[in-house]
């Protein structure tokens, strides 16, 4: 029997149990925040201010989640940890991926004619919907749930059976 997942499972809940522990728990989506307001910066530098060691901005959204501190200074925990997403991706995808593997994927995209244009659309309404929420999938799922927040748990409840059941339709 193949057991890896337990080793793979019990490595990823020490992950966030140290995350959690010496700095702030996992989750993503803020940090995409953060980068529209280092961009909204360089065109109009005046709405992130300071008050002694506070952040403050004009816009009200901004002073959620310290999003206008991490305006000011961005180079922090989630930037990095946004930074080695993509590393880590291109890494696993450069040294880890077998040619038949790749080439089995890509016919499934040209099969159901999901263009990239699509995917990225898509992504891009789905991280809207994720800071609506007020947390991505990994804040909230796994994150949250260790925190034992109530909305995490609901937002789970939702959204579990609701992506296995995708799973299942975009496996056949």
């Amino acid at each position: 029997m193949k057991r890896k997942w337990i080793l793979k499972g019990v490595f990823l809940g020490s992950v966030f149990f140290i995350s959690i522990l010496l700095i702030k728990p996992i989750g993503i989506s803020t940090q995409f925040s953060v980068a529209s307001g280092m961009i909204q910066t360089v065109f109009q530098d005046d709405i992130i201010f300071r008050e002694g060691t506070e952040f403050y901005s004009l816009i009200d959204y901004y002073n959620q989640d310290g999003i206008a501190k991490s305006i000011v200074t961005p180079y922090n925990y989630g930037i990095i940890f946004v930074v080695g997403v993509f590393l880590g991706g291109m890494l696993g995808r450069i040294f880890f991926r077998k040619k038949e593997e790749f080439i089995e994927k890509e016919s499934l995209l040209e099969k159901d004619k999901i263009s990239r244009v699509k995917l990225f659309l898509g992504g891009v309404l789905l991280l809207f919907g994720a800071r609506m929420a007020g947390g991505c999938t990994s804040g909230h799922m796994m994150s949250g749930i260790m925190q034992l927040s109530v909305s995490s748990i609901i937002f789970t409840i939702v959204l579990f059976p609701i992506a296995v059941i995708i799973a299942k339709r975009i496996g056949e």
